[in-house]
């Protein structure tokens, strides 16, 4: 990405407030043996750094010494990830970056350590020399790659290996289905054995007498109505059917 596209996105980002998603938040580094001025310079090479990266949206570092004041003792120490996960959820933010400045033996280097709000946390740690011009920014996102992607990645397995569903409409639909295919079938088979009932000399209406055109009429609707409800029922059931066949493959990851 050249410096002009990567300063035209740092400034959209920063013109379009963040969301719980992918707010990121990077609190004031610590320092060991090393001054202010170069601690800061460190920090700030790091928040450049974070900025560039595609999935966060990086708030200020006023914002962000403004929520730390906020939240009291919310970021009393931890011990373990999971700890500091809770941190994160507390703050607001999707991920939380921590870093130490060193100047032990010499050199200045930093340790990083991005602590998601969904749990996983990663290190990383880089040397920055001062007589190199650009090297601490190089160097920064270099650092930030190696503890970044793990992150997203982790993200994707996770989401990857969450049910996507229990497919519940599909099974609802085809059962539903074919109780109505079976009821269309049933349906079907008595009218069927109306109309053959009435095909052998009146089948039960011979004996009716006077009474046999009576009978004989009230049979053949009967029949009928048995003809038209097994076809609604079989209408429905294939319906049913196709709709369960539709919200599977919807469904489907």
């Amino acid at each position: 990405m050249s410096p002009s596209a990567s300063l035209l996105l740092m400034l959209l980002r920063v013109s379009a407030p963040c969301d719980a998603q992918t707010r990121v938040a990077l609190l004031p580094f610590e320092r060991l043996a090393l001054p202010s001025e170069d601690a800061r310079e460190l920090e700030d090479a790091t928040r450049r750094a974070v900025a560039a990266l595609p999935d966060a949206c990086l708030e200020s570092r006023e914002d962000t010494v403004a929520r730390l004041r906020g939240s009291g003792a919310a970021l009393a120490a931890c011990g373990d990830a999971e700890c500091r996960s809770a941190q994160a959820s507390a703050l607001g933010v999707r991920r939380l970056v921590r870093g130490v400045a060193l100047g032990v033996g010499g050199k200045r280097s930093v340790a990083l350590t991005v602590t998601d709000a969904r749990g996983p946390e990663t290190r990383a740690q880089f040397e920055a020399p001062a007589t190199t011009p650009g090297e601490a920014d190089a160097r920064a996102r270099q650092a930030l790659q190696q503890v970044w992607s793990p992150l997203v990645t982790t993200q994707a397995v996770r989401e990857s290996r969450e049910p996507r569903g229990s497919r519940v409409l599909p099974k609802v639909l085809w059962g539903a289905g074919g109780v109505a295919l079976l009821a269309g079938v049933g349906f079907g088979v008595a009218a069927r054995s109306t109309e053959s009932k009435l095909s052998k000399n009146g089948g039960e209406c011979a004996t009716a007498g006077e009474a046999f055109a009576d009978c004989f009429a009230s049979r053949l609707d009967a029949g009928r109505r048995q003809a038209r409800t097994s076809n609604v029922l079989l209408g429905v059931g294939a319906l049913l059917g196709l709709g369960g066949a539709v919200s599977f493959v919807w469904e489907l990851p």
